[in-house]
């Protein structure tokens, strides 16, 4: 069965290898900072936990198991990382809120590919919220703060940046309150508007909705390529066009961006990328017509690493 689905997926223009995917002449890992726990109420929003709770088994204190899958996408020239995870800034009462499990997060991962910190030529955030946002920064047991990677050109959209420095409301301000001290150290960041295309492969799409900002990343190549959804469709039960945070600002646009980006998916033959399944860091969907896109083959995600 596993021939068979390499056998496919090579015809459709991608291999599947690990949890990564190998498209024309871009290869895309699937890091993960790590295992968390979240409320469940609060991923799921209007959904009533007798029904969401057949998807994602809450612990008794009411939480799911997220993960924190964060695309490195490797191409001739760059080493782009999607988004950081947590990140190793959480205060205790944090951790013990949150629970993460991380291991040596995306660095220890990036090691393990033979890479490092350094070598990573862009950091792309889809939003700035704690658990896209953490991973940029390195807080040492002194507390010093440094970039987690250095040499990265940090891309984000400008209105982002200015809703999370500048927050217009107590929801926001409490939504961004950890955004000061992981910006900060921050030497190198590209405040772009709307679409944008980065190279030749990569590009950005504003989908709004979670936050009236957020990106998605669209990676296009030889007939294939991939959209990370991020917190649009943060797990596969978020496929379903109306199960949707309870963080995001405005539902209704979550809805009409996960339309569009499913139409577009189909037509190009992209995979599809989750920022907190805790078992498929992406998929590709099947020829099935619905409201609701099933998937033809998953990519498991990366267990936290160790090393």
């Amino acid at each position: 069965m596993e021939a068979l689905k390499r056998s496919l997926s090579s015809l459709l223009g991608s291999v599947i290898v690990g949890p990564m995917l190998k498209a024309g002449g871009i290869t895309i890992h699937f890091l993960n900072d790590g295992l968390w726990w979240d409320d469940g109420g609060a991923q799921f929003g209007i959904v009533p936990r007798e029904i969401w709770q057949r998807e994602k088994r809450p612990n008794e204190r009411g939480r799911i198991s997220m993960s924190l899958t964060c695309p490195l996408i490797v191409t001739r020239s760059e080493l782009i990382v999607v988004d950081t995870g947590i990140g190793n800034r959480l205060s205790p009462r944090e951790q013990q809120f949150f629970t993460p499990q991380r291991g040596s997060g995306l660095t220890g991962q990036l090691r393990a590919l033979g890479y490092t910190r350094e070598d990573v030529t862009h950091v792309v955030l889809s939003h700035l919220h704690f658990d896209h946002l953490g991973g940029v920064i390195d807080k040492a047991g002194d507390g010093t703060i440094t970039p987690t990677f250095p040499n990265a050109r940090v891309v984000l959209q400008r209105a982002e940046w200015e809703l999370a420095t500048q927050p217009p409301d107590e929801r926001l301000a409490a939504a961004y309150r950890h955004a000061p001290e992981c910006l900060e150290p921050l030497a190198n960041v590209d405040l772009i508007d709307g679409d944008t295309t980065l190279t030749a492969h990569v590009r950005t799409t504003v989908s709004g909705g979670h936050t009236s900002p957020h990106q998605c990343v669209i990676v296009e190549t030889a007939g294939t390529g991939l959209i990370h959804f991020a917190d649009i469709v943060p797990t596969t039960a978020h496929l379903r066009l109306a199960w949707n945070a309870a963080y995001d600002t405005d539902p209704l646009v979550t809805i009409a961006a996960k339309k569009r980006l499913y139409a577009e998916a189909r037509q190009k033959n992209l995979w599809v990328s989750f920022s907190h399944d805790d078992v498929v860091a992406a998929g590709r969907f099947s020829n099935e017509t619905g409201k609701t896109p099933t998937l033809a083959e998953t990519i498991p995600i990366a267990p936290p690493s160790e090393t």
